[in-house]
């Protein structure tokens, strides 16, 4: 969501480094699923930096947290702002703040991603909030398709889904993707 809010605020796509996020979030519980409204609160108290991708690459396993070494080396993206909001029955203020605001996090029950490999999720993805357990970005939506949907874009690489996206249907919370619902301003 950084990178997307990024790349809409300066006209230029950058990687940034979830890796960072998972081994330095005091007590965040790293690649455990982690909590997003938690992490930008620190991200903006902190005023640390967002650095890149190619500077703090994902290994996808937590680690100890190499920002003082790597941050002299390069300059990141900061938070100046962000919002945590839940849509649970309200998922046409979500769609609304998709169209209006742009792409956010969410924080989703993702345990029967695992053998995804494309269409869209409409059954059996509990949506409750102790299941949620991974952050995902939503990133735009198709309500005129067969099965309105979000389109999702996840952080387990271009060989996941479709091209590194995934589909859900709009309006049961699936996969508890109206739980919690976050949106930044970058600096």
């Amino acid at each position: 969501m950084i990178e997307s809010m990024y790349a809409i605020k300066n006209g230029t796509f950058y990687p940034f480094s979830v890796q960072e996020m998972i081994d330095c979030m005091p007590g965040n519980f790293g690649c455990q699923g982690g909590d997003i409204c938690s992490l930008l609160s620190w991200l903006l108290m902190s005023k640390t930096e967002v650095i890149s991708e190619n500077v703090y690459p994902l290994t996808r396993r937590d680690d100890q947290c190499r920002l003082s070494k790597l941050s002299m080396k390069t300059s990141g993206v900061r938070i100046m702002d962000f919002t945590c909001d839940s849509f649970v029955d309200a998922e046409d203020e979500l769609l609304a703040s998709l169209a209006t605001h742009g792409p956010v996090a969410v924080a989703v029950n993702a345990i029967s991603w695992q053998n995804y490999l494309g269409g869209v999720i409409q059954y059996h993805c509990d949506g409750s909030f102790n299941s949620l357990n991974h952050a995902v970005q939503i990133v735009g939506y198709d309500l005129s398709a067969a099965i309105p949907h979000y389109i999702m874009k996840n952080s387990w690489g271009p060989t996941f889904g479709d091209k590194g996206y995934l589909y859900i249907a709009v309006g049961s919370n699936l996969c508890g993707i109206a739980n919690q619902v976050s949106s930044v301003e970058v600096g």
